[in-house]
């Protein structure tokens, strides 16, 4: 009677462990000397089923990420008007005139344009450096959706992401693409992201050596 008491007890201890021991807890500190600034901006969502929170999702991991990895972060949420206030008429101009606007200096355009809501031209990213000081600006796109099959379901996803430097030129272009598992679950996307950081790392290694100077 004792053995399979203490049995059980043995049980209940290793699963009791393993239910409060699920999960995973990281932290990411911003250093005091950083790789380089990189401003995140618009992620365009492609998803069939357009789920608004997964293109979040990819841009906080991303945050995340590239401060473990020792670069500064900056975004482009930070510096335009928010949704609930550009959307009077009476305060805010058309997003063609805040881009002119822009493209001629003023930092308040920022206020009535659209620049956190869609991917921005190589005349604005140069512009935009009037604003913020970024080294790099990140933008993009998530793709999901599913073969349409009803039985035999297979998921699939792409990332796009493209890297700009501060005048507005591509400097790098990286996709991720998966088949047969969902592109948000949280491990995948952290996956994904420690691995689109890498390769950054590896261009950021490949610098010519007077730019490092």
């Amino acid at each position: 009677m004792k053995l399979k008491l203490f049995v059980v007890m043995c049980v209940l201890l290793i699963v009791g462990c393993d239910y409060f021991n699920t999960g995973t807890v990281r932290v990411a500190t911003k250093r005091e000397s950083v790789k380089s600034v990189y401003l995140l901006g618009y992620i365009e969502n492609r998803d069939t089923h357009f789920d608004p929170f997964n293109t979040k999702n990819l841009t906080s991991m991303l945050k995340f990420e590239l401060l473990d990895a020792g670069y500064g972060i900056l975004l482009i949420d930070d510096y335009v008007k928010s949704g609930d206030d550009s959307n009077s008429k009476k305060e805010s101009t058309s997003a063609n005139d805040a881009s002119k606007a822009l493209l001629a200096g003023d930092a308040n355009a920022l206020k009535g344009g659209d620049f956190g809501s869609r991917i921005l031209k190589e005349s604005e990213i140069k512009s935009f450096q009037g604003v913020a000081n970024f080294d790099y600006l990140i933008q993009g796109a998530i793709a999901m959706g599913d073969n349409r099959k009803l039985l035999d379901k297979t998921e699939s996803g792409i990332v796009f992401l493209e890297i700009f430097d501060k005048s507005g030129k591509i400097v790098t272009s990286i996709n991720y693409t998966i088949e047969g598992k969902v592109l948000t679950e949280p491990e995948m996307l952290k996956a994904i992201c420690s691995k689109i950081i890498d390769k950054i790392d590896k261009r950021e290694e490949k610098k010519p050596w007077w730019k490092i100077l």
